[in-house]
């Protein structure tokens, strides 16, 4: 029999998490930068003590800005020496990734791992200590639902649907799988998990029996749901849309509202550090700086100013120090918004170019199209085909 050892959690940390997240949205201005540098100072004192990788980089580097960016394929190759904990390996890891059964157990009886799939040329493992779950746990339950809802407990006599990337250990799928079997916690939700590689027209059929208050998925699987919807072959009756993983324009924001007939949730995350930003009730994402530092550089790493768009960003996960991550590079563009957001949340206003694919539609028996989701198609290449650069196209 499979042995399941329970996902991380630690009861105190998530209660600090909650009390400091709190804490800033009340007060941004009193209480975001303090924690911020506490934070900063601890997690460059144990990378520069503690991981060997980040050791041999610091080359007496006296601040953040002193550090060289790091990119994903150099801690991947180095990745041995990069965790704090040396119990931490790519051998163990990669052996728990392999178990397709493992997924939300804890790794090593204290940490959650999850995998990027390589969408940016080079897959990565990143593992999760129980302060930076509890980090992400907090702005879920704190920050993305809106400032007007931010003291409610998400998960709370609710019911989920979570339509994504599964059969592996990606971030999403890894989150989700620990908040469902962490169901005796109170803020823990009602889950059920669908493969987002199921057929259409089955996992519409799925989501109707489920009839679920809140649905958690794409934006492009979203949008073939609305189409569904708008058509009379689909009648969800949701609560809320809580979308992520791609961009989401302004007009598919207004087209999903409109046809689902509740508010419209979105969120920017990476593998790296999964609650980067949260959306206003305006659609406008903010950067959670007290959790997370975002740098926008240009082509020669220099930043730019706001307003500009970045070439590349360098992050800085301040929640997670037992595999630290100091202006790791990512390839998303970003802009900071030069002005400030009408919604008149204190958190950065950003926009970012990301992942944004397009739906495959394929003629199908007696006149119908058959629509093929970009993540379904990206899973079944990159994990059953092994490639992580490819172009798909549509003659």
């Amino acid at each position: 029999m499979h042995s399941h050892p329970a996902p991380p959690f630690d009861a105190w940390a998530w209660l600090q998490a909650c009390n400091e997240t709190a804490l800033v949205n009340l007060d941004r201005k009193t209480w975001a930068g303090p924690l911020r540098e506490r934070r900063l100072a601890a997690l460059m004192h144990a990378a520069q003590h503690d991981s060997p990788l980040y050791r041999r980089r610091w080359h007496g580097a006296r601040t953040l800005a002193d550090l060289e960016p790091v990119s994903k394929a150099e801690l991947m190759h180095g990745f041995d020496d990069w965790a704090t904990d040396r119990a931490i390996t790519r051998e163990g890891a990669e052996a728990l990734l392999a178990d397709p059964e493992a997924v939300g157990d804890a790794w090593l009886g204290r940490y959650l791992v999850w995998s990027s799939s390589g969408t940016s040329g080079e897959p990565g493992i990143f593992v999760q200590d129980a302060a930076s779950l509890a980090a992400y746990d907090a702005i879920d339950t704190l920050r993305l639902r809106g400032p007007a809802q931010a003291t409610g407990l998400w998960g709370l006599g609710r019911s989920f649907a979570y339509v994504g990337a599964t059969g592996g250990h990606f971030a999403g799928v890894a989150s989700v799988e620990r908040l469902r079997r962490l169901a005796w916690a109170p803020w823990a939700p009602r889950l059920q998990v669908l493969s987002v590689l199921t057929p259409l027209p089955e996992l519409a059929a799925a989501l109707q029996a489920m009839s679920p208050q809140v649905l958690v998925t794409y934006p492009s699987c979203a949008m073939a749901l609305a189409a569904l919807q708008q058509d009379g072959d689909l009648h969800l009756r949701l609560d809320e849309l809580w979308l992520g993983g791609e961009q989401l324009s302004g007009a598919q924001r207004l087209c999903l509202g409109q046809t689902f007939a509740c508010p419209v949730r979105n969120n920017y995350g990476a593998s790296e550090c999964y609650a980067i930003a949260s959306a206003c009730p305006l659609g406008q994402l903010h950067l959670n700086d007290d959790w997370v530092l975002l740098e926008t550089l240009d082509r020669q790493g220099r930043p730019v100013a706001p307003g500009e768009t970045a070439h590349t960003v360098a992050l800085t996960n301040l929640a997670n120090r037992t595999q630290p991550l100091l202006r790791c590079v990512l390839t998303d563009q970003v802009r900071y918004l030069a002005t400030s957001c009408a919604c008149g949340s204190r958190f950065p206003a950003i926009e970012v170019q990301g992942r944004a694919d397009d739906t495959l539609e394929l003629p199908a028996a007696h006149g119908q199209r058959a629509v093929l989701l970009p993540l379904a198609l990206e899973t079944v290449i990159e994990e059953g085909g092994g490639a992580t650069q490819f172009q798909l196209l549509q003659l």
